[in-house]
């Protein structure tokens, strides 16, 4: 009897609230100062941020803008954008009319057709002309196989001549999906292929990146014993260096000179002071944990400050593999 009164006097629960998912904001007209990184799948596990392949977009005046890495350990490259639906279409800045010039010579006899890099560049005439007077001179001096081996090297669909990636929101995640590309010439004809990431999902990027290429490679190393570049390293601490090239060290006396650090492109330590190298001149060193098997590598953004007045000197970089 008492089991059955203790159940007539249960009252109902309701049923638990319905969480909302928030509503997904993000436009591909409103990308301006965001950042993403490559969300790489595993073979297991969940995917994990690769920064070699990241993106900023910048907007300009109301204009679009963009830096992609493309999978490049030092490269960063530049793009305008455009939007047509849902679409944003980011094409490489630099039109790279030296190749596309190459690779129209190579089915014309060695000889650049100016209207063809136009239809293919979208460039002005008489950019064009400038780099066609300067190609043609160059193949005009080729010789017996040198000839064979341009008309195929130039004309060859795998020849990366330019850059191009588009985008769209991913509604689901809030992410968005980026279908890497790039152009070629073949047989007098723009092509597009996919890229080695090919199309793939980018998400929101919460690291300090470095969005500078990296050019000089010469001016920074993981010394060893002999204080030469060990490009093979035991996981654990390893030591990186930089110094500043002759020409660099020219107008310094009175400076500080620092050097904000990046490990594997994120910003780790800023302002390393420098010391003085009777061999090298104004050095940087510093020790940085590694052990992850694979590439890595480490920036130097070098700066001076004179007379209150702080510059960039610019970057340089070192690789190495721990393994």
């Amino acid at each position: 009897m008492f089991f059955l009164l203790a159940l007539a006097c249960e009252v109902p629960q309701p049923p638990p609230a319905k969480v909302e998912k928030p509503k997904c904001e993000l436009d591909v007209t409103k990308l301006g100062g965001t950042a993403w990184v490559y969300n790489k799948p595993m073979p297991a596990g969940p995917s994990v941020p690769d920064p070699t392949a990241r993106m900023r977009f910048l907007d300009e005046g109301g204009a679009t803008k963009a830096n992609y890495t493309a999978g490049s350990s030092s490269d960063v490259f530049s793009y305008d954008c455009s939007v047509e639906g849902k679409i944003l279409t980011c094409l490489e800045t630099d039109p790279h009319l030296d190749a596309f010039c190459h690779a129209s010579a190579a089915v014309h006899d060695g000889v650049c057709d100016a209207a063809e890099v136009a239809a293919a560049t979208g460039a002005p005439a008489d950019a064009i002309a400038k780099v066609k007077e300067t190609v043609d001179a160059e193949l005009k001096k080729l010789k017996g196989d040198e000839i064979a081996q341009q008309r195929k090297s130039d004309n060859n669909p795998n020849n990366k001549l330019r850059s191009i990636f588009k985008v769209a929101v991913d509604p689901a995640t809030c992410g968005i999906t980026v279908q890497d590309k790039y152009q070629t010439m073949v047989d007098g004809r723009r092509n597009e292929f996919e890229n080695v990431l090919g199309s793939a999902k980018f998400i929101k990027a919460d690291a300090d990146y470095t969005w500078e290429s990296c050019k000089d490679a010469d001016s920074a190393w993981a010394p060893g014993a002999d204080d030469q570049h060990s490009p093979v390293q035991a996981p654990g601490m390893i030591k990186f260096s930089a110094m500043l090239q002759k020409d660099q060290q020219k107008g310094l006396d009175g400076c500080t000179l620092t050097a904000d650090i990046y490990k594997d492109w994120v910003k780790g330590q800023a302002e390393l002071q420098s010391t003085v190298d009777k061999k090298w001149g104004p050095r940087w060193d510093t020790t940085i944990s590694f052990t992850e098997p694979g590439k890595h590598v480490v920036y130097f953004d070098r700066h001076k400050t004179c007379d209150g007045k702080r510059e960039r000197i610019g970057t340089t970089c070192a690789m190495v593999r721990v393994e």
